[in-house]
């Protein structure tokens, strides 16, 4: 009660009166105390909201950041993943080219190796005249021509 009357003081004539006079006036007392705290707990609660309101706000820059930050390590990720992959990829086809380049090497010279012992045999045993030597000579040919076509084919399909 910010405006109490307060009456003439009286000088009580009984210890009633004046124990009632007291009672009164820390009944005042008390009134002005409840009414300082209303106004100070109205003033905290104001502070209140503006610091939630405050932290609201940095929690959501804070969120916005957090993703931000996310995104670049994403697409940094992403970067990184791409260039690995590309360069294992060029490596794993080079590695694969050279495996199947050995590999026909290998049918090649083992071929070539037949091919020429069979010579050597044909050449040991007497030399055919006629039809026979004919019939060497493009069976070779075939092979050879076998070979050949065989060769080209792994050649194009290692290329493409």
């Amino acid at each position: 009660m910010a405006a109490t009357k307060k009456t003439p003081e009286k000088t009580p004539r009984t210890m009633r009166d004046a124990l009632a006079a007291q009672v009164l006036g820390d009944i005042d007392v008390l009134l002005d105390k409840s009414d300082s705290a209303a106004a100070t707990i109205t003033a905290a609660v104001e502070r209140l909201e503006l610091t939630i309101r405050r932290l609201e706000e940095a929690g959501e820059s804070y969120n916005q950041a957090v993703m931000a930050a996310n995104m670049r390590s994403k697409k940094e990720l992403m970067a990184y993943l791409k260039t690995v992959t590309t360069a294992t990829v060029s490596a794993t086809v080079d590695e694969q080219r050279e495996i199947v380049r050995g590999l026909v090497r290998e049918a090649v010279s083992d071929e070539i190796a037949a091919f020429k012992k069979a010579i050597s045999e044909i050449n040991a045993v007497k030399r055919p005249t006629g039809i026979g030597r004919y019939t060497g000579t493009a069976a070779i040919s075939l092979g050879t021509a076998i070979m050949t076509s065989v060769i080209t084919l792994v050649l194009l399909k290692l290329v493409s």
